[in-house]
């Protein structure tokens, strides 16, 4: 599933895939994570999302970069950033911070309490995606993969 984790990014396609298999590539702050959730919405649809499907996307797309701005510190001088490509039956979502990392990759397999204040995000995704990944990059940061199935 090679084509699914990493499409080329030589030339990122902000809003466009250009050739690279990428259909949205997005930079992101807390400022505009409305704004997000627009171009999830209307990049997942075009990818073949529809219903519940479409709003699993941009509830996982929300609660992941929620997570990169909370947890990773995406701000306006160091954003997070939004990337989804369709692939294998799937749209994938990747999200990526240059925050700490994420010290433990199997976050999110346990339920949370109702009353705690945070700790939802990861858990939701792996509720409705096919596949979470969740890795630290090379110079520190997280980065989150999920894939959603496309349905027939």
């Amino acid at each position: 599933m090679a084509n699914a984790e990493r499409p080329d990014t030589t030339a990122p396609a902000i809003g466009g895939a250009e050739g690279n298999g990428v259909a949205l590539d997005q930079h992101f702050t807390s400022e505009n994570l409305f704004a997000l959730r627009s171009a999830v919405a209307a990049h997942g649809s075009e990818l073949g999302l529809t219903g519940a499907a479409l709003a699993d996307l941009v509830l996982v797309a929300h609660e992941l970069a929620a997570n990169a701005v909370r947890h990773g510190g995406a701000s306006t001088s160091v954003p997070g950033r939004l990337r989804l490509w369709r692939a294998d039956g799937a749209v994938v979502c990747e999200v990526t911070d240059q925050g700490p990392g994420v010290a433990d990759p199997s976050v999110g397999t346990e339920p949370v309490a109702v009353q705690a204040g945070s700790g939802r995000g990861i858990w939701i995704a792996r509720k409705v995606a096919r596949t979470v990944t969740i890795n630290t990059g090379p110079n520190g940061g997280a980065i989150v993969t999920v894939a959603l199935a496309v349905p027939d």
